[in-house]
């Protein structure tokens, strides 16, 4: 089934019917889940899975989906665009998370 999916939204929508998932958002450079208030440091992370996304009608429509785990348990999604689009504090914060790939 994973190797299937080909957009954005096929990958999280598989990923919420695996596992609860969150959505993590970068604020003070630490990810934090709205929903629960949890806050995570880089080294609270794990990086179970990179998915990346080629528009197929532009090439500035590209993405990269993180798929997070922290040691607690907690799953959770991050999205972020790459190449010249993609946010330098989160490329930043992702490079300090070690990463399980």
């Amino acid at each position: 089934m994973e190797n299937e999916m080909e957009t954005l939204t096929e990958v999280i929508e598989y990923l919420r019917a695996k596992y609860k998932i969150y959505n993590f958002e970068l604020e003070n450079d630490m990810l934090v889940i709205k929903e629960t208030g949890e806050k995570f440091r880089p080294d609270e992370l794990l990086i179970i899975k990179t998915y990346r996304f080629e528009g197929d009608s532009s090439a500035d429509d590209m993405s990269i989906l993180y798929h997070l785990k922290s040691k607690s348990g907690t799953n959770g999604i991050l999205i972020n665009a790459f190449g010249m689009y993609s946010n330098p504090q989160l490329d930043e914060f992702i490079k300090r998370i070690p990463g399980k790939e």
